[in-house]
């Protein structure tokens, strides 16, 4: 009688608990455990698959990010060109007002993190003094301030995903724990049901082989960085 690694990962759960349900129900004196098991086990196979069902979601919000980033980046960029243009041709006072650490520090955040930089931007174009920036400012302003909408739209769509995959995460981990609980019961009661017959108790639990998949932590926690621009 084996139990499946505390690592052990959903799926490793889900397949261990139905065939040992199975198990229990091959005799009379331990049928009765089988359904706490089997109820727990479907709880979590419906808990693995609603986490799983969220991937696709925030694989979208992920890519949607990834290009308002890209497409923000290359406005500043155009926009610094202009400033510079504005300026006669070189960096001047209009690029200092509107970059006045340069153009690196504006594009190089990735992401979500993009958001911060352009907003602080926008301000400084928006309430520069500086009088020969106005035409600067009306050309680009508008521009910069519609790619940080969308910037800041696709960074709250992401996090919203990232949120709702963790969120239903935790409630897979918890279940898995409980599974876990639940097997090690099992261990004791069927024990007390055929006390010194191991061919039954060997017969009733799993066999763990090299029929389980290699990678027990394979639809382990997932992966959510936040992504690079």
């Amino acid at each position: 009688m084996k139990k499946y690694r505390s690592t052990a990962s959903s799926q490793i759960r889900i397949e261990y608990g139905w065939e040992l349900a199975l198990g229990l129900r091959l005799f009379a004196e331990t049928t009765g455990f089988a359904p706490a098991l089997e109820t727990v086990t479907e709880e979590l196979e419906t808990a693995t698959a609603t986490r799983l069902g969220k991937r696709k979601p925030l694989v979208k919000a992920r890519v949607a990010l990834r290009f308002a980033n890209w497409q923000t980046d290359q406005l500043i960029r155009s926009a610094s060109r202009a400033a510079e243009i504005a300026d006669g041709g070189s960096r001047g006072p209009i690029h200092a007002a509107a970059f006045p650490d340069g153009l690196a520090p504006v594009v190089a955040p990735g992401g979500a993190r993009q958001v911060k930089p352009t907003e602080e931007l926008v301000a400084r174009i928006t309430k520069s003094k500086l009088a020969q920036i106005e035409a600067f400012r009306t050309e680009w302003g508008p521009k910069l301030e519609a790619s940080l909408a969308a910037l800041r739209t696709a960074a709250g769509a992401y996090e919203a995903a990232r949120k709702d995959l963790l969120d239903v995460f935790q409630t897979e981990l918890a279940l898995r724990d409980e599974h876990r609980l639940a097997v090690e019961r099992l261990l004791g009661q069927v024990r007390t049901a055929f006390p010194g017959d191991t061919s039954k108790r060997d017969l009733v639990f799993p066999v763990l082989d090299d029929a389980v998949p290699s990678d027990p932590a394979a639809d382990d926690e997932p992966v959510v960085p936040t992504p690079a621009g």
